[in-house]
């Protein structure tokens, strides 16, 4: 596994930082140029993808050396992949219904309303391999980091102090020669051993909107010492203006918290970890400004880069009925769930919903087909079994007084 850390650049003198923003702002500039003629190019926009050799005889029309001008034209080349994979995807699709001879007007017209724009790279990161790079072990500082071949016969030499992460990463691996350098700070890539899975027991997790995540062993995310948690901070989000620096703020915020609770959770004898699988939760609805700001892709991310420390694997699963489920009976019915609290219908079980969730995660339950899904079984009640033998059936039945 790859992991990173950022650090400063307080301990480069002001020739250095000086010769660091130069640098940027060159290097900037060539993406920028990069970019427009890729852009400009109907042979290369049409599906948005770009070669090696392209990118070699476009980059001679700018006059710079020949390895960085190489490497900031592969960073152009994915720049704008990137900002047209979704494009290409929408295209393929309209072309494989109009080939079934399917409705294509709502896709089309998705197409037509939005029209590709052009990325813009002004805040963009350098991103420098083994050809420009030297580590060096130093005395009053931990490591210089030499950028070389970057035009101009400049070199720029770079102090670095180790920081607790630094030591924590070369102790259990060894550091990559890539960097990613702006004005701010340049960031170190190191290269982990995956770690071995030893534990033993498997739980069930949920995400939710009030609690960050319940595990089905009981354990549950808190508050910070300052009172946060995770609804208080996407109410702030809420009342932010989008892309304002506060906004910023919050949303940083937002991403520490969900990472520091998540961290104080104990996953030691966890072999397995079988997480709700969530996506297209808000297509095709309305949601309030606070429900917008929910954002169960950083809990996923952070499970994922947990389990590959910690030495455990994350299994995403069905969620359709599970919150409405009885973890002790197996009574599923719509009214069960109201909120943060559960309580069944049929045989008066009482829990957190959360936890209860969690714990139909943890389980091993009978698959519900698409035709079960579609008859909506869930407004009348039925009994949803874990699997037993060769049954395959979810068995429904009235609801009992």
């Amino acid at each position: 596994m790859i992991r990173s850390n950022k650090t400063t650049l307080k301990f480069a003198n002001t020739g250095k930082i000086n010769l660091i923003n130069n640098f940027v702002d060159r290097y900037t500039e060539m993406v920028k140029k990069f970019v427009n003629i890729i852009w400009n190019n109907d042979k290369l926009t049409n599906h948005a993808f770009v070669d090696n050799d392209i990118c070699k005889k476009i980059s001679t029309n700018v006059r710079y050396d020949s390895r960085i001008r190489q490497c900031a034209a592969k960073q152009a080349s994915a720049i704008v992949r990137g900002e047209t994979a979704k494009r290409r995807k929408q295209l393929y699709k309209l072309a494989e219904l109009q080939r079934q001879g399917k409705n294509t007007k709502y896709l089309q017209r998705k197409i037509d309303n939005r029209p590709l724009t052009k990325p813009k790279v002004e805040d963009i990161n350098v991103e420098l391999d083994s050809r420009f790079i030297d580590f060096q072990e130093g005395n009053k500082f931990d490591l210089f980091v030499r950028i070389k071949q970057i035009g101009n016969k400049e070199k720029i030499i770079i102090p670095i102090k180790y920081n607790k992460v630094i030591n924590k990463w070369l102790k259990r691996g060894k550091l990559k020669p890539s960097i990613r350098l702006n004005k701010d700070g340049l960031t170190l890539y190191f290269d982990i051993p995956d770690s071995k899975i030893s534990g033993k027991s498997k739980v069930g997790a949920d995400q939710g909107v009030t609690t960050c995540l319940t595990l089905s062993d009981g354990q549950v995310t808190k508050t910070n010492k300052h009172g946060y948690d995770l609804t208080s901070i996407n109410h702030i989000l809420s009342r932010r203006k989008k892309a304002s620096k506060g906004f910023r703020r919050a949303q940083r915020h937002r991403k520490n918290y969900i990472n520091w609770s998540i961290n104080q959770l104990n996953f030691k004898n966890i072999n397995e970890v079988k997480l709700e699988k969530i996506e297209s939760i808000r297509k095709g609805k309305k949601s309030s400004r606070y429900l917008s700001h929910w954002t169960y892709t950083l809990i996923k991310d952070k499970l994922v880069k947990l389990g590959e420390d910690k030495g455990f694997v994350i299994t995403e699963q069905d969620s359709r009925f599970r919150s409405q489920r009885c973890s002790k009976c197996g009574w599923t019915h719509k009214p069960n769930r109201k909120g943060k609290t559960f309580k069944c219908t049929h045989c008066g079980f009482t829990a957190d919903s959360d936890l209860n969730a969690a714990s139909n995660h943890a389980v091993e339950l009978l698959k519900i087909t698409w035709e079960v899904w579609q008859q909506r079984l869930n407004r009348v009640g039925f009994f949803w079994h874990e699997v037993v033998g060769d049954e395959r059936i979810v068995r429904h039945v009235k609801k009992t007084n």
